[in-house]
């Protein structure tokens, strides 16, 4: 029996909860993608039988579209904590731009849930409303601290407030799905350089404050 084996056998003591079952079905997403993880795969990361997953869930599709809208919800708390640290809205911008580029790791986690939400969605159009809710949320804090840097006059947008916080949700969507593929073409790094300096010459905020503040988020 392998470390991983006694790890679950660990578990097997008490029926887990449904919020139990969606983190072993996220954990299980993450190494095998949406269409290849199976009801067993996921009984296996949560220690627990296919019975007890068909307990909670009646079938796969609906406990990996509840795993996956629960993964899309996760982040926010940390954004909400990480952009309610920062004391004025160009260190909350450099903050939101950091926390947006899918970095190894959690970061990058995050956007494979997102992209595996919405590939999902794409063969299921009565799911949208939902996804465009949890989308929503994520487009607001563009728009928020765009636009209140505008206010106070931080930033000095090219154009409308919107219309910046449009380009940049866009910028970020468009680059983010290249760089979580992992090709040498568009690197988490690269993403951030282009990210970083389109934000700065759309908002006329200097790049290297900006660049700076990103470091240290």
């Amino acid at each position: 029996m392998d470390a991983q084996d006694k790890t679950i056998e660990g578990r097997r003591t008490e029926r887990p909860t449904a919020e139990a079952i969606l983190a072993a079905a996220c954990r299980a997403i993450v190494r095998r993608g949406v269409e290849a993880t199976r009801i067993a795969d996921i009984a296996r990361e949560a220690g627990t039988s296919t019975g007890t997953v068909h307990y909670y869930f009646e079938t796969k599709d609906d406990v990996l579209l509840a795993a996956l809208e629960s993964a899309n919800d996760q982040p926010y708390a940390r954004m909400d904590e990480l952009l309610g640290r920062e004391a004025d809205d160009l260190s909350r911008l450099a903050t939101l731009l950091e926390l947006s580029i899918p970095y190894p790791g959690p970061q990058r986690e995050e956007w494979v849930f997102f992209l595996e939400l919405w590939g999902r969605i794409l063969h299921r159009p009565e799911l949208l409303a939902a996804a465009e809710s949890t989308d929503s949320r994520w487009r607001s804090y563009f728009f928020d601290v765009v636009r209140s840097g505008t206010a106070n006059g931080t930033f000095r947008p090219i154009a409308p407030p919107d219309e910046v916080a449009d380009r940049l949700v866009a910028l970020v969507d468009g680059l983010g799905l290249k760089a979580v593929l992992g090709g040498s073409w568009m690197t988490p790094e690269r993403m951030r350089e282009i990210l970083l300096r389109f934000a700065a010459d759309e908002l006329r905020v200097p790049h290297e404050e900006l660049d700076r503040l990103a470091t240290h988020a």
